[in-house]
């Protein structure tokens, strides 16, 4: 029996998969969806006999092209079963285990039928349970880490077609790199994630002047469990987000300008003028959709109130196609790095040199592990801090390594700071980002910064050991990589890293689009001779 008659679904011949923002796009050859393991396994290894390479992609929420190839695609939709809710009362958490194709959207629905929670969750959940620890993905918290920290095991099938369970005792080393693991080592079929007894979380939403800011510095951001700020550079504030658990009944929703079609569609078409007919008139458009949101005065201490369940808490509207610039530093450099920011901003709108948009997203995590889990015993519903499924580090983790503290003695020495430097792209127009990002960049290196490895990090020939073309030569927006970069920042983890990903895919099964990882230190050039 040929491969395509032993899959329930046969696989499109020459399926254009698009990300989400627009940006980029591939046809391969084979788009498979398979509907179990068994059928993963006949796929990967008959990759293995055509001498293909294999990506699996999601919702495409990733707006590099870290997961585009001609060859073939996978995509796990069709493995989306829940397998097994198993509660500990006494330990007072649940573990659930799930096809990985699941999104995590419907995971949450699907514990919040049983009285649970997700813990902790990035700014959306259109992501698949295997996607959104692929990357590193994280939410906003000083007590929160990685995603990947509430998943208790994992089950992949490899670039030799073998499935491995894997957890911190059943090939740990595995497990480490699988944790972030770009897709490279194998794909994930199954996990199991802990989640927590159901909760709300009540919030404030603040406008802060920009200086005030910076001045509470130093208490700020272990004021609450959940805490972000989205900075608005041209208008001097910001807007502070703080959340703590409750058992409080939800309100009604914050209401929302630019959350409205009307609304929405002039913000749109206002960034396109910018973009694309005078770009000095985004600084008043951004001051002008500030204050239709927000208002104009500085509401610190009396911001509005909402209350509403986890995911909405923490999930925000990204608006618009985008691109994404993304990197985390050590927290305690944040003063400077903004102070830099903002004064390469307006330096660069008074030359019109170059412009941003807004708002750019500030957040913390706290990524410590301790050396084994703590007890939960005394926890409740409201109780603050995570409910470890492991304590391992994951090899490429981008965040500081800090010493583990309990929660009660966590200062703004054990936090990473997240900022995310987004450029819209209205009705996909692509706005120019490579001044700027270079910029943003270079500050956040100096800063002992790391990109987000899911974003639209640009880099430079001269990091990139197989640039092709001149510096000048790439599109605005085109990746030119990092690879000499990240071999200094990550040292032993990315050897680690790569020891495990030959072990695990001698064949180079899940090396697609090998310019991206050789511009990016992921494989070297001599793995693939």
């Amino acid at each position: 029996m040929s491969l395509v008659q032993s899959l329930a679904v046969a696989p499109r011949r020459n399926f254009v998969f698009k990300n989400w923002a627009g940006i980029y796009s591939a046809k391969s050859q084979l788009y498979f969806q398979p509907t179990s393991v068994d059928e993963v396994v006949k796929i990967v290894n008959a990759a293995r006999d055509e001498k293909m390479t294999l990506v699996t992609v999601g919702s495409g929420h990733s707006p590099s092209d870290m997961c585009m190839t001609n060859e073939w695609l996978m995509n796990l939709d069709k493995m989306d079963k829940v397998h097994e809710f198993k509660e500990y009362p006494e330990e007072n958490y649940a573990d659930v285990t799930v096809d990985a194709g699941l999104r995590v959207y419907a995971l949450s629905d699907v514990v919040a039928k049983k009285g649970y929670a997700i813990q902790n969750l990035g700014s959306i959940s259109e992501q698949s349970v295997a996607g959104i620890i692929a990357t590193g993905t994280h939410g906003s918290s000083p007590y929160q880490g990685l995603v990947s920290s509430q998943y208790v095991n994992l089950t992949i099938v490899n670039g030799k077609g073998e499935i491995v369970f894997l957890d911190s005792k059943n090939h740990p080393d595995v497990f480490r790199a699988a944790l972030l693991s770009l897709g490279k080592i194998g794909v994930i079929v199954r996990a199991t994630i802990r989640v927590v007894p159901a909760f709300n979380i009540k919030s404030t939403q603040e406008v802060i002047d920009f200086e005030n800011l910076l001045s509470k510095w130093d208490t700020l951001w272990t004021s609450s469990e959940f805490i972000r700020v989205w900075w608005y550079p041209y208008t001097g504030k910001c807007i502070l987000w703080r959340g703590l658990k409750t058992e409080e009944a939800r309100t009604t929703p914050r209401k929302s300008w630019w959350g409205s079609s009307a609304g929405r569609f002039f913000y749109e078409c206002l960034l396109w003028l910018s973009a694309r007919v005078y770009r000095p008139l985004t600084p008043a458009v951004e001051r002008f959709v500030f204050h239709r949101q927000y208002g104009k005065v500085e509401t610190m201490g009396s911001g509005d109130v909402e209350v509403a369940n986890s995911i909405d808490s923490l999930n925000m509207d990204c608006l618009f196609s985008q691109f994404v610039d993304e990197w985390a530093c050590p927290l305690n450099n944040g003063i400077e790095v903004l102070r830099t920011l903002d004064h390469s901003i307006r330096q660069a709108a008074q030359n019109k040199d170059f412009y941003v948009h807004v708002p750019m997203e500030i957040r913390c995590s706290n990524t410590t592990l301790p050396a084994k889990a703590p007890s939960t015993k005394d926890r409740n519903a409201c109780s603050p801090g995570p409910v470890f499924g492991n304590v391992l580090r994951p090899y490429l983790d981008t965040t500081p390594q800090y010493k583990y503290t309990p929660l009660s003695d966590v200062t703004n020495s054990q936090l990473t700071l997240y900022i995310n430097a987004t450029m819209y792209r209205p009705f996909g127009y692509n706005s120019q980002v490579r001044k700027w990002y270079n910029i943003f960049e270079d500050t956040m290196t100096a800063a002992g910064g790391k990109p987000h490895w899911a974003k639209n990090f640009l880099g430079s020939t001269s990091m990139a050991p197989n640039a092709s073309k001149k510096d000048s030569e790439y599109a605005d927006y085109e990746m030119r990589g990092m690879a000499t970069k990240i071999k200094e920042w990550y040292g032993d983890d990315l050897e680690s890293f790569k020891k495990v990903r030959r072990q695990q895919d001698p064949e180079n099964v899940f090396v697609a689009n090998r310019d991206w990882c050789i511009r990016n230190g992921i494989v070297d050039l001599e793995e693939l001779d």
